[in-house]
């Protein structure tokens, strides 16, 4: 999806970085050159159009665009709709019409966006998901209902404000602000934003409320009058806080304002300084206690606790809005998230965390599912090496890495990855590997054009792509799971039956794989060295021997004399010279110091990667 910003001003600017972050071909127009990425000739290449343009703009903007595009999804953000959506049914393209209810400095996170006319397009689909993953709250009006609300919500306040500081002026100077209370202080700054925008918008915003501000303003001298009663003054006030009971945490809106204050004096600095230390705690211990309910909503769901995607996106979104040092600025963001999510952790009674190959639905999450039971605990990596990084720095207590599987053999990137890293194995789990097709319609194999997947899994599946779908085009995948992203309506994706149902794919065909017998994978369970005692029966270790005949025949004659059986032995280039290798060796026995020390008398050096045995379960919840 290509999305064009139309209109490059505040709310445009904030549309255009929301869709950049996340991923999608953004670009702007705008009529003023140096804020536009693109030529008005371009915008027939962009699927979705938003236009950030004032209202009284939107009739001159369509007749712009129209002569330059195809059949693209008009966005409209205008607050009030009765004109606008008038020259969008004249317009005869396909729109989707909203009314985001913030400012472009302010957050997406809980901010209200009405949804006032949907489309029914897919990119529109797309957009309103983007915003509910954004945490935004979404809300439905009717066209007929949006601008008679919007003349309550709106109008009346920005009335009252408006009201204030016209009955302010030339009686208070922003001198007056030292004795200022809170609430007066936020009310002023509030005034103070609306008369510092465009005042076409809200006079706009005032047309709309004309009635409606006629009887606020009757009702206000009705109340007026009362209150030289004070008993009708008390019945009154007794009446409106039945109706008005939100105040939980009001003191955190008043507080926030102290940082919004310009000041100058060392000591005023100082407690400016002390004031937003407080509140940056409060507003960090108000996170940890979102991260709880968060935590339990994914319980529910048996989502992962750790969603490097999504905070990926977050610290993308946070990155642009400063210019502070991005490197301080990430460190700090990212050990909010820690901390938050060790909350999160505490709430669930999980202690300990197994790092695993992602994403969701691969075939090694299925196999850390055997051992976790569920995807809470689980961090998901995109590569082998990451597990292990995340298992040596503490960012992981347990890893899950593919060692060997019975058609393709070992898997050299993670036995290499073994020999230079701080880490042991201490258990090993098998898994069965089925390989189903998967698409996102039922169709007949004839119709199938295109093949995605791993190339391991490809080479697993070959016999059956030659005699099946002969006239399919092959497409390697970074894992299995990725190529579900990757296919259309035309195309079919390899994957586990896991990952089919996680993103309710049709299931073709089940079993695809090549092999008549059994396609197993054995994984190692790792933890960092020196974390727990090594105990098992088997023993799996590197050892290096000299360049000389015989050498290897030495080491083969301690397993030999001792009775102790090898279930596998590899030969790894040493990266020391051409020639040069090193062994790797499993046996069947935990070896005693006695058989370790024959092993160092005729090798060149000796160590030991884990002892283990096969787990069942991995113990990551508190007893």
């Amino acid at each position: 999806m290509k999305i064009l910003i139309f209109g490059v001003g505040g709310m445009g600017k904030f549309f255009k970085n929301f869709f950049l972050s996340r991923g999608y071909s953004t670009s702007g127009f705008d009529i003023v050159e140096d804020r536009s990425d693109i030529s008005l000739d371009e915008i027939g290449n962009y699927d979705v159009i938003f236009l950030c343009v004032p209202m009284d703009s939107v009739r001159e903007s369509i007749e712009m665009i129209k002569g330059n595009i195809n059949n693209p999804l008009f966005v409209d953000i205008s607050s009030i709709k009765e004109d606008v959506l008038k020259h969008l049914d004249n317009s005869g393209f396909d729109y989707l019409s909203i009314h985001p209810m913030f400012g472009p400095d302010s957050e997406i996170g809980l901010s209200n966006i009405i949804i006032v006319r949907k489309s029914g397009r897919e990119e529109e689909k797309l957009i309103l998901n983007e915003f509910r993953k954004a945490g935004a709250v979404l809300s439905y009006l009717s066209r007929e209902e949006h601008d008679k609300k919007m003349a309550e919500i709106q109008g009346i306040a920005h009335f009252i404000l408006l009201s204030m500081a016209n009955f302010l002026n030339g009686r208070f100077s922003q001198n007056d602000l030292v004795y200022a209370s809170p609430i007066f202080s936020v009310l002023y700054k509030l005034s103070s934003r609306i008369l510092n925008q465009d005042w076409r918008m809200y006079y706009r915003i005032q047309k709309n409320a004309e009635s409606l501000r006629k009887e606020f303003l009757e009702k206000t001298e009705d109340f007026e009058r009362k209150f030289d009663d004070r008993e009708e003054f008390k019945k009154i006030f007794d009446e409106l806080r039945q109706y008005f009971k939100d105040y939980g945490s009001s003191t955190l809106i008043l507080d926030a304002f102290k940082t919004t204050e310009n000041v100058e004096d060392i000591n005023l600095l100082r407690g400016y300084i002390m004031a937003i230390d407080s509140l940056i705690l409060r507003l960090m211990e108000r996170r940890a206690e979102a991260g709880k309910k968060i935590a339990m909503h994914k319980k529910e769901i048996n989502e992962p606790i750790e969603l490097l995607n999504i905070e990926g996106v977050k610290l993308r979104e946070i990155m642009a809005r400063t210019e502070l040092n991005p490197i301080h600025v990430q460190d700090i963001f990212e050990n909010i998230m820690r901390l938050t999510k060790e909350e999160e952790y505490k709430v669930l009674g999980i202690h300990k965390t197994l790092a695993v190959l992602g994403p969701a639905g691969s075939f090694s999450e299925e196999a850390a599912l055997k051992l976790a039971g569920s995807r809470l605990p689980l961090k998901y990596c995109t590569k082998t090496d990451e597990i292990i990084k995340s298992v040596e720095d503490g960012n992981a207590d347990y890893g899950l890495v593919p060692i060997e599987n019975s058609v393709n053999g070992t898997v050299l990137p993670v036995l290499d990855a073994l020999l230079n890293s701080n880490v042991e194995v201490f258990g090993e789990i098998e898994l069965e590997i089925n390989h189903c097709l998967a698409a996102k319609r039922n169709m007949s194999f004839k119709e199938i054009k295109a093949v995605y997947s791993h190339p391991q899994a490809i080479a697993q599946c070959m016999g059956f792509i030659n005699n099946y779908l002969p006239q399919a085009d092959i497409r390697y995948t970074s894992s299995t799971s990725d190529a579900i992203s990757l296919i259309d309506e035309d195309s079919v994706a390899i994957v586990s039956e896991n990952a089919a149902k996680l993103h309710r794919l049709y299931l073709l065909k089940r079993t695809v794989q090549d092999v008549g017998g059994k396609n197993v994978t054995r994984f190692y369970v790792i933890r960092k060295r020196g974390a727990g005692k090594l105990s098992g029966t088997i023993t799996s270790l590197f050892f290096g021997v000299e360049d000389k005949p015989g050498s290897l025949k030495d080491v083969l004659e301690v397993f030999y004399s001792k009775k102790i059986n090898m279930r596998k032995l590899e030969s790894r280039p040493a990266r020391t010279g051409l020639g040069d290798y090193i062994f790797f060796v499993e046996v069947e026995k935990d070896l005693s110091e006695e058989e370790l020390d024959e092993l160092r008398s005729v090798t060149t050096f000796c160590h030991i990667v884990g002892i283990f045995d096969e787990v069942e379960k991995l113990e990551l919840w508190e007893q």
